[in-house]
């Protein structure tokens, strides 16, 4: 269904890891498998995901409360609790939003199960398209779409924790979203020191993917010099 989007989309980003879709659905597909047992994080799922297609259900989120909610499933009292707890106890070191007051991005379409794997091997429809990229890579798409953001009152346009916030803020908007990767993701995902997580609505892919191609074809300083015209009009005026 995807692989000449994928295709092109590596052709022109030179991704080190493969695109990942995910899928938000109430019935899973034939031939597709449950993942093979509880996770630590929920975001332990994208690197699974790497390596195939699979389907999980909210208990086996179970052990990621915070995951767990973000991801859109009913949410026991306990977990809730406990990710209540969690977030107390880590609020005072980080810059994580309060959960407990709604800061929280949620996954709102109705869902039972949740399939994961490499776009190029995805048997329907994605909901959203997960792609974890570098700087350079980022400055590329940045200068292909609408900048991707962070839709709060603060006007945040990119954040860290939790880095899954991003899989709802780009389904709920319709717009990509971007996180520097939280400390959980950092270590379950193996991001590296200069890589960000980028997630896309599935319906703009193949759109992305066509303002890639003219972009690839331009010398990287010309690239560079369009960016900072983008984001820093005060450039064009000196």
């Amino acid at each position: 269904m995807y692989q000449d989007l994928v295709r092109r989309f590596n052709e022109h980003m030179e991704l080190k890891r493969p695109p990942i879709g995910l899928a938000f659905v109430e019935d899973v597909p034939e031939g597709i498998e449950r993942a093979p047992g509880h996770v630590s994080s929920t975001c332990t799922f994208w690197r699974f995901a790497e390596q195939g297609v699979f389907y999980a259900t909210a208990e086996d989120h179970w052990s990621c409360p915070v995951g767990m909610m973000t991801m859109g499933f009913e949410t026991p009292p306990v977990a809730q609790e406990r990710a209540h707890r969690l977030v107390k106890s880590i609020r005072q070191v980080t810059s994580l939003a309060d959960l407990e007051n709604g800061g929280l991005p949620v996954v709102t379409k109705p869902h039972s199960h949740i399939v994961y794997g490499r776009l190029d091997q995805f048997p329907l429809a994605a909901d959203v398209v997960l792609c974890i990229i570098d700087m350079r890579q980022a400055m590329q798409v940045s200068g292909s779409m609408e900048p991707v953001y962070w839709p709060q009152e603060k006007g945040q346009s990119a954040y860290t924790q939790p880095t899954c916030g991003v899989i709802a803020s780009a389904m709920n908007t319709a717009m990509p979203s971007m996180s520097f990767g939280c400390v959980c993701a950092r270590a379950y995902v193996g991001l590296g020191l200069t890589d960000v997580v980028l997630m896309l609505p599935a319906s703009e892919f193949a759109t992305l993917v066509e303002r890639l191609a003219p972009a690839a074809a331009t010398p990287p300083v010309q690239q560079n010099h369009r960016w900072l015209l983008r984001w820093f009009p005060l450039f064009a005026r000196r």
